[in-house]
Order: structure tokens, then sequence, then C-alpha cells
């Protein structure tokens, strides 16, 4: 009987563990079910959030302070002019940099090329070829004069050995064979003497012939040389004149703005006129800039060590530079400044209207976008995303330029809004 009453016990508990266990399960179930219903819901706002969020991160860097302008460079150059008129014969490349004395170009009236050229060139002909047998005919009479030589010296010997072996009539033919050998030599070597001095004369002669042609040459075609080093240029804008280290310091601010390039240049073969340019030669060791500064640029300037930075926007070089001149402030303020640039690019002495950046500091440290930074009533501050919101930071910006600022208050890599107007606009929470 107790084995009876047993039975519907158990059946009752295993009925109580199966309800448990299932009811656990389904909570089980409901909880992980809610928990990634939680989790897209989530991802799908964070997803929202983000989407009208436009955000950098603070990173280490450095920043130009300064100002951009335009400028005109300035060149140190002399300008070489034609003193008669002709043909130009270019006879090195454009943009070679040429030592004081070379022959950069000639200038020939075109009757006195085609009567004197060809002579000249039929007396260089006829001496390059009289040169060519000349060579060939001495190394002839040299290689005789060296096989008779030989053979003086082979008689010789063998003449040692027909005495040392006692034999009389080896030593008489070779006596005699000896006597032959040294008058072919005596010949050979009298008459390549006699033959290099004959040689030699008829060679003065063709030189002096060329020479005579050449000397005449020359007194009809004028020869321009470079007086000092530098970089040649067959190119001309028309300001060459006008616009000179020293000229420059007296340019106003409406002739700055006024200077106009007129391009023009030479080329091999090219008829020029008496008193036209012919090429420049650049000094290619000095470098200045002329610029028209409002008189707030003028004072930061005027105030501070300057660097030029120059080239496109995207890749500016930087420059040690100095203040060379300021003109008189016109009544607006403006005034031209000349600034001398050391260390440039070679390809800035081709230029003429260039975009430079006047650098007067450069600040390292944590960077952003300028337009992260927020005025706020006790200073600046930025909006740093946080859970589903934004919280206020306050910064000190340290320097910065009009695309970039270096700020105090923030770490590396910590996210700001770049578009802190969202804030207000999609009403984003702002944590305290």
């Amino acid at each position: 009987m107790p084995s009876e009453r047993s039975a519907p016990d158990g059946d009752r508990a295993r009925r109580r563990r199966l309800r448990s266990f299932v009811m656990g399960g389904a909570v089980l179930v409901l909880a992980v079910t809610s928990l990634t219903v939680w989790s897209l819901r989530r991802a799908t706002a964070i997803s929202a959030f983000e989407s009208r969020l436009e955000c950098a991160q603070a990173a280490w860097g450095s920043v130009q302070e300064g100002f951009d302008t335009e400028a005109v460079v300035v060149r140190d150059e002399t300008v070489i002019v034609a003193p008669i008129e002709g043909k130009v014969r270019l006879l090195v490349a454009e943009g070679e940099r040429v030592k004081a004395g070379t022959v950069v170009a000639e200038i020939c009236r075109e009757e006195a090329r085609q009567q004197l050229e060809p002579p000249l060139a039929e007396a260089k002909e006829e001496l390059a070829k009289f040169d060519a047998y000349a060579r060939a005919r001495l190394t002839e009479l040299k290689n005789q004069v060296d096989s008779c030589r030989l053979d003086v010296e082979n008689e010789r010997r063998a003449l040692d050995r027909a005495r040392a072996s006692r034999d009389a009539s080896g030593e008489e033919k070779h006596k005699a064979a000896l006597g032959r050998a040294d008058t072919a030599l005596a010949a050979a070597s009298r008459r390549l003497a006699e033959e290099e001095k004959a040689l030699k004369v008829r060679g003065q002669a063709l030189a002096a012939k060329v020479q005579e042609r050449e000397r005449s040459y020359r007194q009809a075609v004028c020869e321009l040389r470079a007086k000092e080093p530098g970089v040649v240029s067959f190119e001309f804008d028309g300001m060459e004149n006008s616009l000179t280290p020293s000229s420059a310091k007296d340019l106003t601010p409406d002739r700055v703005r006024s200077l106009v390039t007129s391009p023009v240049s030479v080329s091999d073969g090219s008829e020029v006129a008496e008193g036209e340019p012919v090429f420049r030669l650049i000094n290619n060791y000095r470098l200045l800039v002329l610029a028209v500064l409002s008189n707030e640029d003028d004072q930061v300037l005027a105030s501070s060590r300057v660097r030029v930075a120059c080239g496109s926007a995207s890749d500016m070089g930087l420059f040690p530079a100095r203040v060379v001149s300021r003109g008189d402030p016109t009544p607006s303020g403006d005034r031209a400044v000349l600034v001398e640039v050391s260390g440039f690019p070679q390809e800035l002495c081709a230029a003429r209207r260039i975009r430079v950046r006047f650098v007067t500091r450069t600040c390292s440290g944590l960077t952003i976008p300028r337009r992260a930074i927020v005025r706020s009533g006790e200073g600046y501050l930025v909006y740093v995303p946080v859970n589903l919101g934004v919280v206020r930071k306050p910064v000190e910006i340290v320097g910065g330029d009009q695309d970039t600022v270096v700020v105090r208050g923030l770490k590396e890599g910590e996210r700001v809004l770049t578009n802190p107007s969202v804030v207000h606009e999609a009403r984003i929470t702002v944590w305290r």
C-alpha cells in the first residue's frame, strides 16, 4: 500500500519540475527577445542619431598662423638685348644655368651668314679630313720604324749567339744583316721625321685658314655672352625692366594692382631688331615677393618673425623670409610690402603672380576643425557626442588658421561635432 500511494506523488513532483522548467524557459526566451528588440531599437536610434552628426577627432598636429594674399614675384635678373638686327641662334636650353662668359646666343644678318658659313664649314671639313689622314699616316710610319727597330734587335741577338758558338760564317752573315737593318731603321726614322714635320706645317696652315674664316664670321656674327652666372630664359612678360628689386620699393598699392604682363618669347631662328630683348639672366639665389597688405595685416607682419608659404593650395612649401621695405600707407591704410624669400624652389623663378601665405607663428597641439568651436558667454566650447546626446566641453583656443585650431581641454581621439548647429535644430539632448 505505501508503494501505491507514492506513485501519484512522484508524478506530481515531475509535473511541477516540468512546469518550472517550461516557465523558466519562457521567461528566458522573453528576456532574450526583449533584449534583442531593445538592442535593435537602440542600434536604430544610435544610427539615426549618428546620421545627423558630423564629427572629427582631436589629433596632434601643427597649425600655421598668418594670412593669405596675392603677391607678385620680383626677380633679380638682367635682360640682354640685341646690339644688331638679325636672326637669333640659341646655344643653350631654356632654364639652363650657365657660368659667366658662356655664349648664350648669336645674332647674324642672313646675307652675312649665307656668305660666310659655307667657306667656314668647308675649311673645317678640310682640316678634319687632313687630321684623320695625318694621324693614319704617322701611325703607319711609326709602325715601320718599330718594325725596323725589331729587326735590328733580332739581328743583334743572332750575332751574339753566333759569336758565342764561334760560328765564323754565321757571324759574317749576321753582321751584314745587322748593317742592312740599321740602314733601314735610319731611313724609316728619317722618313718619319720629315713627314711629321711636313704634316705639322700643313696642319698649321689649314688651322690658320679655319681661324681666319672664323674671325671673319665672328665679325659678322654677334655673340651674346652671360656677364655673370645665372639661369637663362628666353621668355618675357614685359615687366622685367619696370619691376626690379630696386624699383619695387617705390611702387604704390595701386601701381602693384595695375601691373599687367605681356608675354613674348624668343625662339631659335627668330628675327630680332636692334634693342629688342634676346634672353634674361636670372639670379636664382635671390627672390622677392611684393604684396599689398591691409593695415591690420601689416601690423601683424611687423610684430612677428615671418615665413612665406608658396605653391599650390594643397602643397605649399614653407620658406624663411624677411621684410625688405614697406611703402607709404594709402588713406585706406593699405601699403606695398617687399619681402625677400630664402630657400625657395627654383620653379618660382619662372612665376610672376602667385598665392602666398605670410606665416607669423606655428602652433602645435591637439587640433580640431574651427567649425566645431561654439562661442559661449564664458569663452569657447565644443559638443562631444555621448549616449544619444551631447555634452558641452569648454576648450581654450591656443592658436589656429581659418580652417583649424589648436585647443586645450580635449583628449587625443575624442570626437567633437563639426556641425554644432544641429544640436538645436534637431533638439538633441544636452547632458549636464
